[in-house]
């Protein structure tokens, strides 16, 4: 069977979560660890169209979610600059124009799964503000 890209906003928030605290665990043993979240809004998008493309150019621990209309990307080991990258390459993949990219990267924006996606999602309405 096929792999989907996860579409619950309640699953997405318990991976992060979990994520969190792995990450707390290993610094505690005395690993730093970061990793981003990036969000491109793509309102009217085909999500097997983008499972296609997108997956076979992230790396096996990179977490894929389309959620109202946006393509999560949860990028574990990944830094702001790395998923500046990231959405780069997906553009191009899905064969779509610039857009402005709303990255978090955890800690710097967020020490928890609540505070990381509203900031997420503040950048995204900052956007939507300017246009």
């Amino acid at each position: 069977m096929a792999d989907k890209i996860l579409g619950y906003k309640e699953l997405f928030k318990v991976l992060l979560e979990y994520h969190i605290n792995f990450i707390k665990r290993l610094s505690r043993e005395g690993y730093e660890q970061i990793f981003s979240i990036l969000l491109i809004p793509l309102a009217d998008a085909d999500e097997t169209e983008i499972r296609e493309l997108v997956n076979p150019l992230l790396r096996e621990s990179d977490r894929l979610f389309y959620i109202d209309g946006n393509l999560i990307a949860m990028l574990p080991g990944t830094d702001w600059n790395g998923a500046q990258k990231v959405h780069k390459t997906i553009l191009a993949a899905l064969g779509e124009s610039e857009k402005e990219d709303c990255v978090v990267e955890y800690p710097t924006d967020g020490t928890d799964a609540f505070t990381l996606i509203g900031n997420l999602y503040a950048q995204l309405e900052e956007i939507k503000v300017q246009k």
